[in-house]
């Protein structure tokens, strides 16, 4: 029952579009040459090895290290790391339609390949200026050959992120770490070596709403170090293919070279550099959008009901219309942020609103996928109820829906 990639039987091939971009509801003025030749190799690769094995990985939910392997001889990992450690040096729209793409076919891939670029991203951030720690740990990671998972969310965190648990002390030279982190993407693989781990660190001050809250720093901190713990892989409704682990933290020691950046300021360092993360999230949300949409137009020119074909009923075809307008709705967003990103232009308000939309949009799209496809929209082997399954993190990872709105509101100069 799995759905191909085949072109739609009961589409007439000449009202097809001509390009990728356009077919994908084109945004000419964001994207350039170099952007859509690189979407083109991704759906090449996502036709011929991320496709093939799809449902299988994901109802199996198991890692596929050979898969990852081949996304890092695609150089999707690095993308947005320096030349010169074995990075693509791209931009932020390149990175984007790499979520995009992939997510298309398998979100478990592209959250695996989001969590490594902005991991990477970050570490080259946190220690700039530190070479010795960057042409150690980047060249591997641009690779594959070196995960580096993102440490934050903890057990009784949630959407406040800042409010951590997890502390590191000062022990002469060296740090100790106690503590634990949960929902940590890559950092069970073959590959993971290291998590970029935000302890809170010195005494707690006022806070926002005067709450006292303690600094909380940033460490690179090596997986295998005494004292750290892998816990068990998490059993989840989506991204079931992707790597996801509980980290344990008992009195480890690293040295004082852990730490990464200004003693205190990590989470505001953080957060501040990662604000236009929210974007490759919302551009995973608009291939999902694009996956059910691809799948569902295929499903209606190959069925018929009551003597006309599917997609010939009124209210079916008007559904799929609406899953071509949420993701049209969430692509746009998506680039026009990821465009003034690139060059330069303040993207906080846009980065939150492509977020909500978007994310917002996949799940809509997903929910109208599965009621076209009835049955089939129900069965664990059927691409759109993978993307059923996949679209319910969106709107929660990242930055929930909420989270999104309240920052909107701010910007609005709302007293929230």
């Amino acid at each position: 029952m799995t759905q191909t990639s085949d072109r739609p039987s009961g589409i007439d091939p000449e009202l097809e579009p001509d390009t990728l971009d356009d077919q994908d509801y084109g945004v000419p003025w964001a994207l350039e040459d170099h952007h859509r030749e690189w979407q083109s190799t991704l759906r090449g690769f996502c036709e011929r090895e991320v496709a093939p094995g799809a449902a299988e990985r994901s109802i199996a939910g198991v890692f596929d290290a050979d898969l990852a392997r081949a996304a890092g001889r695609l150089g999707a990992y690095g993308l947005l790391a320096d030349e010169r450690y074995g990075g693509g040096g791209a931009d932020l729209r390149t990175l984007c339609l790499t979520a995009e793409e992939l997510a298309r076919v398998d979100s478990s891939l592209s959250v695996t390949v989001h969590v490594q670029a902005i991991s990477i991203a970050l570490l080259a951030h946190l220690a700039a200026g530190r070479e010795d720690l960057l042409a150690e740990v980047l060249p591997g990671a641009c690779t594959g050959e070196t995960f580096v998972s993102f440490g934050l969310t903890e057990p009784t965190g949630g959407s406040d992120a800042g409010n951590i648990a997890t502390t590191a002390r000062r022990d002469g030279g060296d740090w100790v770490i106690s503590g634990s982190k949960q929902f940590i993407t890559n950092s069970g693989t073959p590959f993971s070596r290291y998590v970029i781990l935000f302890a809170a660190t010195g005494d707690a001050a006022p806070g926002a709403n005067g709450r006292s809250r303690r600094p909380v720093s940033a460490f690179l901190v090596p997986l295998d170090a005494p004292g750290v713990t892998v816990g068990a892989p998490y059993a989840k409704l989506g991204w079931r293919s992707s790597d996801t682990h509980p980290l344990f933290f008992d009195e480890v020691r690293v040295p004082g070279s852990a730490l990464l950046g200004e003693e205190g300021r990590g989470y505001r360092e953080a957060l501040g550099f990662l604000t236009w993360a929210r974007f490759p999230i919302a551009a995973m949300s608009t291939g999902l959008a694009l996956g059910c949409l691809d799948d569902t137009r295929r499903f209606v020119a190959d069925r018929t009901s009551f003597g006309t074909p599917l997609g010939g009923h009124q209210g079916v075809a008007f559904q799929v219309a609406d899953i071509a307008a949420l993701a049209a709705t969430a692509r746009v967003m998506t680039y026009d942020g990821a465009w003034k990103y690139d060059h330069g232009r303040p993207i906080a308000k846009e980065a939150a609103t492509a977020k909500l939309v978007a994310s917002e949009a996949a799940n809509k799209a997903a929910y109208l996928a599965t009621e076209v496809a009835g049955g089939y929209g129900f069965m664990q082997d059927t691409a759109v109820t993978r993307h059923y399954q996949d679209a319910r993190i969106l709107t929660i990872g990242e930055g929930t829906s909420e989270v999104q709105r309240m920052l909107i509101a701010r910007g609005l100069g709302l007293p929230l």
